[in-house]
């Protein structure tokens, strides 16, 4: 075989293997995780109600905090959550109460100083 002939088939072999790990590596790592899914922002008449669902996922009951800030004013609220539970939380805004059109949202799991969602919702308040 020609030294080209080996290459190729050695990156092919390494593509290969790359590609295997991408696909199933994360689906048996059996890491333990917490997550935010399922955001909406609702637009009523006089406010907005921001939603979403905090998914433990860490092998253990948690307590999570929450922190909302507008510009404004900042709320911090705490919430435990059993293992493999969810909990929805519903925020309310108001457009008094929002600084810039920006709402930010952190949600920490306690005990840990960097948050593991952080977002921010920009409000039209005119």
């Amino acid at each position: 075989m020609s030294r080209l002939r080996i290459i190729f088939v050695a990156s092919l072999v390494i593509l290969g293997v790359l590609l295997v790990f991408t696909v199933f590596r994360p689906m048996t790592s059996g890491e333990k995780f917490s997550t935010v899914a399922r955001e909406s922002v609702i637009r009523q008449e006089d406010w907005w109600i921001i939603q979403l669902d905090i998914i433990n996922r860490e092998g253990k009951e948690m307590s999570y905090i929450i922190n909302w800030s507008t510009g404004g004013e900042t709320y911090i609220e705490r919430v435990s959550i059993k293992d493999g539970r969810v909990f929805t939380y519903i925020h309310y805004v108001y457009p008094e109460a929002v600084k810039g059109g920006k709402v930010n949202l952190e949600v920490y799991k306690e005990g840990e100083a960097t948050p593991f969602e952080q977002i921010t919702y920009h409000i039209d308040v005119d």
